[in-house]
Parts: C-alpha cells; structure tokens; sequence
C-alpha cells in the first residue's frame, strides 16, 4: 500500500464497448488445458512453422528488393528510377505487408481451431 497520508489510487474505467463481432475464445481441453501435452507441443509446432514460412516470404521478397533495383539504370543518367524504387518502397510494399499479416492471422487461428476441434473429438 501507499505512505500514510497518500490519497488511494481509483482505477477508473469506461463502459464496455460493443465490437461488431464478439471474441470466440478457443478451448484447448475442456477438464484440462495441460491435459494434453502432445496436442499442445504439436500445435506450437505448427505455430512455428507457420511463423518461419511468413518470415521467409517476408524476408525472401524484402531481401530481393535491393538486387532488384541494382537493375535500376543510374539516378544521374535517368531521374526517373529513383522513384521507382521510393514508389516501391513507400507504396507497394505495405499493401503485401497488410495481406501477408492478414493471411498469418487467418492461418493461425485457423490451425488453433483445428486443434480445439481435434480434442474435442478425442
């Protein structure tokens, strides 16, 4: 607690907001969410390999990037590949970015409901 004399902190909160589509939470075991270490280990396995197959595209289609534009003719000969490459860099790549974020996001929970399905069954 505080020193004497110190006013008592409030924790002061809003009122719940109403999202457009309530949160489903994923239920690994009914009795036991370690009930079942295999089922757990395979999941984080398929969780990782899906995370470095995101990083390999990811760094596989930025790590290109560089070589691509060594293809570029000179700045100083034509202006104009100069901004190739800032239109490249500044526009065209977050849009990959937003899809490659929004395909992982899909994909993991995906794999995450496959699993609560798979021990439900069991």
């Amino acid at each position: 607690m505080g020193a004497p004399g110190t006013p008592r902190r409030e924790v002061v909160t809003g009122a719940p907001r109403a999202s457009h589509r309530p949160a489903r939470p994923v239920r690994v075991h009914a009795a036991d969410p370690a009930a079942d270490p295999l089922a757990v280990q395979a999941l984080m396995r398929r969780q990782l390999r899906l995370g470095a197959m995101v990083f390999g595209v990811l760094a596989g289609g930025t790590g290109l990037l560089p070589l691509a534009f060594s293809a570029l003719p000179d700045p100083a000969v034509r202006p104009g590949s100069a901004l190739i490459v800032w239109a490249v860099l500044g526009v065209a790549v977050y849009p990959a970015l937003v899809v490659l974020g929004r395909w992982y996001v899909v994909r993991a929970e995906r794999v995450e409901r496959d699993t609560a399905a798979d021990l439900e069954r069991s």
